[in-house]
């Protein structure tokens, strides 16, 4: 969920600053197609906590639409679609398809936004239907300054799975995030925290968790190539309902990452990344460790 909601917020965000200014009744959609291959070490179900052991290379394609409306000088609307095709060579249990499509709608005053959005998102696993998520959101906007921003919000999401029902749940959660822009939002700094509480059908699944997030970006321009540098960090402690053999459940999940964007011209660009997850638990499935790399190719529209 928080890695849902850090997406979420970060997008939102990012396009709501890129369209500032733009003229009332304007209209604008732009989109992106990504194809290349990643490499896991331990290749997983993080929402079933469930590892293989076994590390494994896949062919990944990506496809994104977005679209904003600034309907008047206040009310503006956000909508997006994606969809993620992940196929690997040897474990192919664990294909996967994920969708998602959220809408946002905003009201700006001066120097405050108020908005609300459904986000849905559809995961397949293996060829078959996976998890059902539904998240809605309401939240604030304050300007502090042209390049500081807070944005306090509230979510609940409600969780499906086609085929492991006991761990159905609800999720809410209340978040805070601060960004400051700096160089016309070529720079930026994110810092997040959030508390949620997930409420499962079988309550050894029942969880409450409190997390902290920090993102930092740069677009620069190196050799008369446009670049972007990404480095992020989180950090989760899960309290668990339940104890296991009269151990109390207290998962730490820390993951970090980096991330670079390599224009090629105005169209196309590279797209690498690494990434390393922690995950500490004292269940045994979900004790285990992980190292992604990735290398895209994007073309945008």
């Amino acid at each position: 969920m928080m890695a849902l909601h850090c997406r979420v917020t970060c997008t939102l965000l990012l396009l709501s600053y890129a369209h500032m200014g733009i003229a009332a009744d304007t209209l604008s959609v732009n989109g992106k197609l990504k194809a290349g291959m990643e490499y896991q070490s331990n290749v997983n179900i993080s929402e079933l906590e469930q590892a293989s052991g076994e590390s494994d290379t896949a062919t990944a394609l990506e496809g994104e639409i977005n679209a904003a409306w600034q309907v008047n000088d206040h009310f503006r609307l956000d909508s997006s679609y994606s969809i993620n095709d992940k196929r690997y060579n040897k474990a192919s249990a664990y294909d996967s398809r994920l969708q998602l499509a959220f809408i946002d709608a905003s009201y700006g005053f001066n120097n405050l936004t108020l908005g609300s959005s459904v986000y849905l998102a559809q995961a397949d696993l293996d060829g078959s239907d996976f998890l059902t998520l539904n998240q809605f959101s309401v939240y604030a906007m304050y300007n502090l300054s042209d390049s500081w921003f807070i944005r306090p919000s509230v979510v609940y999401a409600d969780k499906d799975f086609a085929q492991f029902t006991l761990r159905d749940a609800s999720n809410k959660s209340a978040n805070l995030d601060s960004f400051w822009f700096f160089q016309q939002g070529q720079k930026f700094i994110s810092l997040g925290a959030i508390y949620e509480d997930e409420d499962a059908l079988d309550k050894t699944f029942s969880y409450r968790a409190a997390g902290i997030n920090i993102r930092v970006s740069n677009q620069f321009d190196l050799w008369h190539i446009a670049q972007k540098v990404q480095l992020g960090m989180k950090l989760t402690q899960r309290d668990y309902a339940l104890a296991i053999d009269n151990n109390e459940r207290n998962d730490i999940h820390q993951h970090i990452d980096a991330k670079w964007e390599l224009n090629i011209n105005a169209t196309f660009a590279l797209l690498t990344s690494v990434e390393y997850g922690d995950y500490q638990s004292i269940l045994a499935s979900a004790d285990y460790d992980e190292t992604r790399a990735g290398l895209m190719l994007q073309a945008s529209f």
